[in-house]
């Protein structure tokens, strides 16, 4: 059993660096070394770890074997750099969306298998209080089965937050927009409560910001169950409270950041819809109590899973193989927009192969 992880880091001058410090400074992380293209920027980040300092990722897996590689690098590295981690021997964190395409995410799924290696995807929000309380009740069917999912939130962005950087907000640097950047984690909680959907139909618009990729996200969901759903999100619209609303056939879930509520019917709806004498009937509903369990849902919940899963003392809560199914839903979304069509999933990865590169080849963005 190891004890500590030696630990490396690819792209610690990133801004989402300070978000990983408080799990690498876990007793058990033993950071070994740091690398980024900006020797500046990684000589400040690399204050208080006592480790080496690269500007060449391989070169550092070469010299100092770190037992996990943690990936912080824009998207469009992550796959070549995933793969050279688990052809050294590493375990590999990487940061979301995984990768810009599907076809990406298989490769780094693959190469993973072949090393015998670990392949986690930094989706802290899997470890909310809230959303463990709501994949409980799902799984236990205590609101059913279920028959809606309306999903609506907004991450307002300003015109100086899409200029640092030259990569953010094009189709070469992020290969989407809200979709690929502030939307990952939400379309990951879909995936991870409700399973894939079947199909989707989606909009992206760029109604504000001044950007060449989307900037909101309308879509509209169906699973292989009957079930359907919406999701609307955008950078360009005012705050307004994150709202993750499902439907069961018993009763319903209302999760917001930090809380979750259950309201249960007096009769799961079919019985009431198919044999009740009343033509309007009233359909009352009634508090569930939820008691959440300790925790955070931060860096630190994904650090200390990975550890565990390592030792194999636990199973990966957001592996690879769950890591993809985001990106996908992301991929399809898009290709929907823009190919004007219904798709299904698992999407056909040479055509939306096709899309991305015509995109990138409109880009203004060199």
């Amino acid at each position: 059993m190891k004890h500590t992880l030696k630990t490396a880091v690819i792209g610690a001058g990133a801004s989402v660096f300070n978000m990983h410090r408080p799990a690498l400074e876990q007793d058990f992380i033993d950071v070994v070394a740091l690398s980024d293209i900006n020797l500046e920027t990684i000589k400040e980040r690399g204050e208080g770890f006592d480790c080496a300092i690269y500007t060449d990722h391989k070169k550092m897996i070469a010299e100092t074997k770190p037992d996990l590689v943690v990936i912080l690098t824009p998207h469009p590295f992550h796959a070549d750099q995933t793969v050279d981690c688990f052809e050294a021997g590493c375990h590999v964190l990487v940061e979301k969306p995984m990768a810009i395409e599907v076809a990406e995410a298989d490769l780094m799924n693959q190469a993973a298998e072949r090393a015998d290696r670990l392949l986690a995807i930094n989706f802290q929000q899997r470890f909310r209080p809230e959303v463990e309380a709501a994949k409980k009740l799902i799984q236990d069917e205590v609101i059913g089965q279920i028959q809606h999912v309306d999903m609506a939130l907004s991450w307002p962005r300003t015109a100086t937050y899409y200029a640092n950087g030259g990569w953010r907000a094009t189709w070469k640097g992020e290969g989407g927009g809200v979709l690929m950047n502030q939307a990952p984690h939400d379309l990951d909680l879909i995936c991870h409560l409700l399973g894939q959907p079947q199909k989707v139909y989606a909009w992206t618009r760029t109604i504000l910001q001044k950007i060449e990729v989307e900037d909101t996200i309308q879509g509209m969901m169906a699973w292989d169950n009957g079930a359907m759903g919406s999701i609307h999100i955008s950078t360009a619209e005012g705050a307004r409270p994150y709202r993750l609303e499902i439907i069961g056939t018993k009763g319903t879930l209302n999760i917001a950041q930090g809380s979750i509520e259950c309201h249960l019917y007096d009769e799961d709806i079919r019985e009431t819809i198919l044999h009740s004498p009343e033509g309007f009937p009233e359909i009352q509903a009634h508090p569930h109590e939820i008691k959440l369990q300790e925790g955070e849902g931060d860096h630190v919940a994904v650090y200390k899973n990975l550890f565990t899963a390592i030792n194999k003392q636990a199973p990966l809560r957001a592996n690879g193989q769950a890591g993809i199914l985001s990106l996908e839903l992301a991929n399809a979304m898009i290709l929907s927009s823009h190919r004007q069509k219904e798709v299904s999933l698992p999407i056909n990865r040479a055509e939306y192969k096709t899309l991305l590169d015509e995109l990138k080849g409109a880009s203004k963005n060199e």
